[in-house]
């Protein structure tokens, strides 16, 4: 039988290798060998490919084909759930069908299948984002849509919701289908509300041209943040006979506090982008309605700094000496 030569060449470097252990002496590759190992290095590679991008295809067939129905969801998530903890873990099936048994309830309750729909819906958002490689200004509208979604069945959530602050990434899901996915600024969970709007919504709306857009996120975050405590924070300890008593004190705590340092922090955003006159007046506004803010007091020094920048005052001098 004929021997390919590139083959004749991996056995005679292969030879060579032994030959260099056993008398110690190093040696160079020489073209030949240089060539054999690129010809076979694009074949593993072809091959990873090939295997990963059919993973790929298949994971994302699957969880299009789940996130269809809170049902189908939930039957994706017992076959990821019995691989992952029981299979892969040399579990007898019989272990998994006692514990099926024994989370019967929790496993069709409405709230846990609409929650792990979402963390699979933002899995699927993660897949796409990785695919783009880092180009995902397209992926903010569908990613405001998503809080829209989680928000709009707070209280169906409410039970559950932790379930939405897991790394989607780090799911059953992900791991049943052997994912390895790594996106560069890219929010982790589908409750990141911070991160997704800082990294996903606002950074295609930094421009004069989408200042209008770009105010709209910032009024749809600073919403979005505030239902996180208006709908799922604790409300015992709230004081009776209060206008607001059936307000979470952590709800109150936002309102205070958290809420003005979010609005302060659109205008400095909004006056950075360009949209400098309405900014500032909005910001010497706030500073007179919040003026008694823990905060107040480094805002009065932003804000000298933002209308009168050290550079400028600097330029200005520089130019009057020379006059």
């Amino acid at each position: 039988m004929r021997v390919p030569f590139m083959f004749k060449t991996l056995a005679v470097l292969a030879m060579a290798v032994a030959h260099q252990h056993a008398t110690a002496q190093p040696e160079t590759l020489s073209a030949a060998d240089r060539i054999a190992l690129e010809e076979q290095l694009e074949k593993i590679q072809q091959q990873s490919e090939e295997r990963v991008g059919g993973l790929y295809r298949r994971a994302i067939q699957d969880y299009r084909a789940a996130i269809q129905s809170d049902s189908a969801t939930m039957e994706l998530y017992l076959k990821c759930y019995e691989k992952v903890r029981f299979t892969d873990e040399k579990r007898k099936s019989q272990d998994f069908r006692e514990w099926k048994r024994k989370n019967k309830d929790k496993l069709n309750s409405p709230s846990m299948r609409m929650a792990l729909r979402h963390q699979l819906s933002w899995l699927l958002l993660s897949i796409e984002a990785a695919q783009r490689d880092g180009e995902i200004s397209e992926l903010g509208l569908r990613a405001m849509t998503h809080l829209d979604q989680i928000f709009k069945n707070a209280e169906t959530l409410q039970e559950h919701r932790g379930i939405l602050g897991q790394n989607a990434l780090g799911s059953v899901f992900a791991q049943a289908y052997d994912l390895n996915i790594k996106v560069k600024d890219w929010p982790k969970s589908a409750l990141d509300i911070g991160g997704i709007y800082r990294q996903v919504i606002m950074p295609p709306l930094r421009r004069k041209d989408r200042i209008v857009s770009l105010r709209g996120a910032w009024a749809r975050r600073i919403q979005h943040e505030g239902m996180v405590h208006e709908k799922w924070g604790n409300r015992e300890g709230t004081t009776i006979g209060k206008k607001d008593a059936m307000m979470p004190p952590a709800y109150e705590k936002f309102i205070s506090e958290d809420r003005p340092a979010l609005l302060w922090e659109m205008e400095v955003d909004c006056f950075k982008v360009g949209d400098e006159k309405v900014a500032a007046v909005n910001m010497l506004n706030h500073l007179k309605k919040y003026l008694f803010h823990k905060d107040a007091p480094q805002w009065i020094k932003d804000f000298q700094s933002m209308i009168n920048p050290p550079t400028a005052n600097g330029a200005e001098v520089a130019e009057k000496v020379e006059q």
